[in-house]
């Protein structure tokens, strides 16, 4: 059950991206890019995100006092 899921979303994502038309290689560098771009991202929320949230919150109570 849960493979068949997995496998229609897979299925969904190769039709949405236009991948079902590539070839496997290039589907691995498509792939490996949309990882790294997701990677990246997420790394930059995690360490990025918190100390712009003080720094946004200190600057509104400036404003605000």
């Amino acid at each position: 059950m849960v493979f068949k899921s997995l496998k229609k979303l897979n299925y969904q994502y190769e039709v949405t991206t236009g991948l079902y038309m590539l070839e496997s290689w290039e589907k691995y560098i498509v792939n490996g890019v949309v990882c790294a771009g997701f990677a990246l991202v997420t790394y930059t929320t995690i360490n990025h995100l918190p100390s712009q949230g003080v720094s946004l919150l200190q600057q509104l109570s400036a404003y605000m006092a």
